[in-house]
């Protein structure tokens, strides 16, 4: 296979670990390291050239074809799960020092099953993200959907993932899989353009997947008023951040295992499926001789 060839096939191999065909558009828009046009990746898919299927309007590996089927069922079911998330975002949008609330995870990319749960990115005011995390956990205890660790059945709850503020909006660890979670990030409700400023800060993003275009319809804006301005002003003055994240540690002490928490950064899986991901994609690109 060419160098082209080789892009397209490893943009497959990439989505079959999440059991996700795709469409030509899609193969364009995700593909890894490697800037190709439109009309190339055309005429490539038409040519035969690579161990793949394709079935109505979806490429996936030769073994896999039962995948498009599965995808539209769980496209069907995502988009249940979508109305649930936006109405629930929208309530979460009131708390004054959110300034980001992205879906993340398999329900961004509509791939969700039934049993599920909803998982969301949430950007704060500067120097205020140990306080919005504890203000967006009491919003959805109170609203009934909380998913904390110990959730059992946790269909449709919301999985507080990751709480940034907006002085941490770069991310460090650079590897095709955040890059994927970051351009695939939904946006769902925003402030002061604070996911164009996310974005912009990621730009590290186009080296591996240098054709990606993000999903710029917002459903939410807001502009902050002047309660949410004496708000935020007095939580810093009387140090709320600081005092919140010491009680929040203090609580979480005993069950802490691979989270990461930080100043400005709350990074709450306990389960590294970054490194589980990345393992199995070197397996695959090792597998079929690619670079």
């Amino acid at each position: 296979m060419g160098s082209n060839e080789d892009a397209i096939f490893k943009t497959l191999l990439y989505s079959n670990l999440f059991d996700y065909p795709l469409q030509e558009g899609e193969i364009y828009n995700f593909l890894i390291a490697k800037k190709v046009t439109q009309n190339e990746i055309s005429k490539i898919l038409g040519s035969n050239k690579l161990p793949i299927k394709h079935s109505h309007g979806f490429y996936f590996l030769k073994d896999k074809r039962g995948l498009v089927q599965e995808r539209q069922v769980r496209e069907e079911l995502s988009l249940a799960k979508l109305k649930i998330a936006k109405k629930i975002i929208n309530k979460l949008s009131l708390i004054p020092t959110i300034n980001f609330i992205g879906i993340s995870g398999t329900l961004a990319m509509k791939n969700c099953e039934k049993d599920d749960d909803i998982d969301i990115f949430v950007i704060a005011e500067k120097n205020l993200a140990w306080t919005t995390r504890l203000l967006t956990v009491l919003r959805l205890i109170s609203l009934g959907v909380y998913r904390n660790k110990y959730s059992k059945n946790f269909r449709d709850k919301i999985c507080l993932n990751l709480v940034l503020d907006e002085k941490r909006m770069s991310f460090s660890g650079r590897d095709l899989f955040t890059a994927h979670e970051i351009m695939q990030l939904l946006p769902v409700f925003e402030r002061d353009g604070a996911y164009r400023k996310f974005i912009n800060s990621n730009q590290w993003t186009k080296q591996f997947l240098p054709n990606c275009v993000v999903n710029n319809n917002v459903v939410f804006r807001k502009q902050r008023n002047n309660f949410d301005r004496l708000f935020i002003f007095i939580c810093k003055i009387l140090f709320l951040e600081k005092i919140l994240k010491s009680l929040q540690l203090f609580y979480m002490r005993r069950s802490i295992t691979r989270e990461k928490l930080e100043n400005g950064f709350i990074g709450l899986h306990p389960f590294d499926y970054k490194s589980y991901v990345l393992k199995k994609y070197r397996a695959e690109i090792s597998k079929f001789k690619l670079t």
